[in-house]
């Protein structure tokens, strides 16, 4: 007596659905460091310089791809670091001054930890 026996492996299936919660939550806790960031933008208080320029609000940015959620800086906010972290101002090649660091990136990140913890400890459950 011949037996067939046919086996469906679903691995494919089920790893295509834990990326796609993966990025899901990558996607809502960047979203929710992206609205924390723009608050501090749009009510400067603290590490925030009071004289924020319309660039950097204009060049926050988010990005979600398979693998990763980026928030960040894009044209016209080539200052962001400079602002973070302070540095040298060049002028023509010349330095002119210097400016002083205002982080307004890693404490709007640390404000948010928690949150941002409490939703991806959500993947793969």
């Amino acid at each position: 007596m011949k037996l067939d026996v046919e086996f469906k492996s679903y691995l494919r299936e089920v790893e295509k659905e834990i990326q796609k919660a993966d990025k899901e939550l990558r996607s809502q806790a960047a979203e929710v460091v992206f609205n924390e960031i723009k608050s501090s933008l749009e009510n400067p208080s603290g590490g925030v310089p009071k004289t924020v320029s319309g660039n950097l609000k204009k060049g926050l940015a988010r990005k979600n791809s398979k693998w990763s959620s980026i928030v960040g800086f894009k044209s016209p906010a080539y200052h962001a670091a400079m602002v973070e972290f302070g540095g040298d101002v060049i002028r023509k090649g010349q330095k002119t001054g210097t400016r002083k660091p205002h982080p307004f990136l890693k404490p709007a990140f640390e404000r948010k930890q928690n949150e941002i913890i409490k939703i991806l400890s959500q993947s793969r459950i």
